[in-house]
């Protein structure tokens, strides 16, 4: 029987639990005090997929002037509009715990 993949969250989130500003910005991430990035750049040496939601890539794509970041990456994009796929994003509109039980038996990384 083949390894399977894992799902490894990495997220940063305010104390009272959201990951972006009520006016959907994600600028308060590049806001941290000390050195480095607190360890996400070796975090994405290790991972192939990326799973985001349809308002974090629209911030991502607005922020960063339309140059898709994670070229080298699976990314897969939920969204509840179907939406068609382009060369760097393959959107998904269906639920998100049966996409990521059947990409759990795909060929991939298998984190750690």
């Amino acid at each position: 029987m083949k390894n399977q993949r894992k799902i490894v969250l990495f997220i940063a989130q305010s104390l009272d639990g959201y990951i972006a500003t009520k006016e959907d910005s994600l600028d308060w991430l590049f806001k941290v005090e000390g050195e480095g990035d607190n360890g996400y750049s070796e975090f994405f040496k290790t991972i192939d997929t990326i799973l985001i939601g349809k308002r974090t890539y629209d911030w991502i794509m607005k922020y960063e002037k339309g140059q898709f970041p994670y070229q080298n990456k699976n990314c897969y994009v939920f969204s509840r509009s179907p939406l068609d796929n382009t060369n760097d994003v393959k959107f998904v509109n269906e639920d998100i715990v049966n996409f990521t039980h059947n990409l759990k038996k795909e060929e991939g990384k298998i984190y750690g």
